[in-house]
């Protein structure tokens, strides 16, 4: 009380008013102008006052003992209770009122709900003592995984399965969103943020989860490392990740308390129901968390759903037009043969890759190859094992490919020359029946061009074609031997009737039409 007395006086001599001394002391205002009429009544000054002691300063402002009153036996009782009670409201499902009826069914001439309530508040108050969050709308969501799980049943087996629930939290307006999943791994992480936000029906600043594998590859009380697919998906959203500090659960006790709440209102509606599938039970928590979104706060005028509605929601970002799709990473060394491999089926990169380790990004439909960040090379997804997927540019060694597509772009150089080489073509894959061998041959006669001449080159398909032998060796043995002259334009650039017009061979083995005539005569 002394020391209350001169630190009144120490604060009136500096100027402060008898209103914000009262009130910076919490003490009525008459008291503060009671100790001011007695400093001054006194005659001295704040330093003489200052420096009496406890007895002199009793002599001049009356300072009363302070009356001491026994505490009272169902206190007494109280307080014993007290740092149990405490204690336990930690654990899942456990309230004041829970507490309460405990307590007085045990004590029934002890306090009643309101004085229990504000003992054991008063007690939590001075044993804890915790700083304001401001919180903004639109700027976080608060994510966690519950305790509890729910049970799932298999409807063939009767196996029981659990299930984690996924719980995400706007810490401004309370509104909150909660489904089952089958894990904690970071498909399902990712999964439950993305219905999160399509529930929220925005996108907000900041992702604040706790420090689970799945969000967080390594902790850091400066900069966490990120998991890096949970990164990328914040990134697809236009948002970060901001992970809690490591053993601060008060970083995120909105949603740590939203897991409670939620023990009392969406897991007490489930309870005692079977579930044959996720989807049962997902629709089951959509049901009651409608029901627990339209209640009414505790000392609040509006429910969580109408605080989002008119308060937050215009602050979250607008959602994608696509869903964010997952893609899997592998790393491996790219073969020998410019080759990697993916669920056994193999794709190529450009061969300057060969040995150097890459990363293989893959969804249902693409396949994407990076090394050192950059992209090089993009395929559809294939899993027909043991069979390769290749691209042009690529530039690879040896032959790849069906050859009928090989073979078309040899037809197409062979149209550029003429019609009579396109022709022998394909009639050169026509006799040789199979398609490689048929490629080799084309590809040996169109060679011949070089060496001989687009000119030369025609005349002796014409001449090879007239003679019925069809393939590089027949087309080099014409050009040899020089067989290829009849076939020739002349000077004025005409061609000889022959190339047009092909007189048929004459052989013993060759019957012709004569001979046919002859036999139907004789019959």
């Amino acid at each position: 009380m002394d020391k209350r007395i001169k630190n009144i006086l120490r604060c009136y001599a500096s100027g402060m008013g008898i209103k914000e001394t009262a009130s910076l002391f919490c003490t009525s205002r008459n008291t503060v102008r009671k100790y001011v009429r007695l400093f001054l009544s006194s005659g001295k000054s704040i330093e003489q006052l200052l420096s009496l002691s406890d007895e002199q300063l009793h002599e001049i402002f009356g300072c009363p003992e302070s009356r001491h009153r026994e505490p009272s036996a169902r206190k007494i009782e109280l307080e014993a209770l007290l740092p149990g009670y405490v204690s336990r409201l930690t654990r899942k499902g456990t309230s004041i009122r829970k507490l309460f009826k405990e307590y007085h069914a045990e004590y029934p001439e002890g306090y009643q709900l309101s004085s229990f309530k504000r003992i054991v508040r008063e007690y939590r108050f001075h044993i804890t003592i915790v700083g304001h969050v401001e919180h903004y709308a639109g700027d976080q969501m608060y994510i966690d995984f519950a305790g509890d799980r729910l049970e799932v049943v298999d409807e063939m087996t009767g196996e029981t399965k659990k299930a984690e629930v996924f719980v995400a939290v706007l810490p401004f307006s309370h509104y909150t969103y909660c489904e089952a999943v089958w894990s904690q791994r970071k498909e399902d992480l990712i999964r439950g943020c993305e219905n999160a936000m399509r529930y929220f029906e925005g996108v907000p600043a900041a992702i604040v989860p706790d420090n689970l594998r799945a969000a967080v590859t390594r902790s850091d009380r400066n900069e966490p490392v990120i998991n890096e697919d949970f990164a990328a998906f914040a990134e697809y959203y236009g948002c970060v990740v901001y992970p809690a500090r490591v053993r601060h659960p008060k970083d995120k006790a909105l949603v740590e308390n939203a897991v409670k709440l939620l023990y009392r209102s969406v897991y007490l509606d489930v309870e005692g129901m079977t579930f044959t599938s996720l989807d049962e039970l997902n629709t089951a928590i959509r049901i009651s968390l409608l029901v627990f979104n339209g209640k009414v706060m505790a000392g609040r005028e509006m429910s969580r759903k109408e605080m989002f509605l008119h308060g937050e929601k215009d602050y979250l970002r607008p959602l994608p037009s696509k869903r964010y799709v997952l893609k899997e990473r592998k790393i491996m060394t790219v073969g020998r043969n410019s080759y990697v491999s993916l669920f056994k089926h193999h794709y190529s990169v450009p061969k300057e890759y060969v040995g150097k380790r890459v990363t293989i990004l893959y969804d249902a439909d693409t396949v994407e190859i990076y090394c050192s960040m950059n992209l090089i090379a993009t395929h559809d997804r294939c899993d027909i094992p043991y069979t390769y997927s290749w691209k042009k540019e690529h530039n690879l060694p040896g032959h790849y490919g069906p050859y009928d597509k090989d073979l078309e772009e040899l037809f197409r150089r062979a149209s550029e020359m003429d019609n009579i080489v396109l022709n022998y073509l394909r009639e050169v894959e026509r006799v040789m029946q199979y398609p490689p061998k048929a490629f080799r041959s084309c590809r040996g006669i169109l060679a011949l061009e070089k060496k001989y001449g687009r000119d030369r080159l025609v005349a002796a398909c014409a001449c090879a074609d007239q003679k019925l032998q069809y393939g590089y060796q027949a087309i080099r043995e014409v050009l040899e031997l020089g067989e290829d002259a009849d076939f020739l334009p002349d000077e004025d650039g005409r061609i000889q009737p022959g190339v047009t017009s092909p007189v048929p061979l004459v052989h013993k083995n060759i019957r012709g039409r004569e001979y046919y005539k002859k036999d139907k005569q004789e019959q």
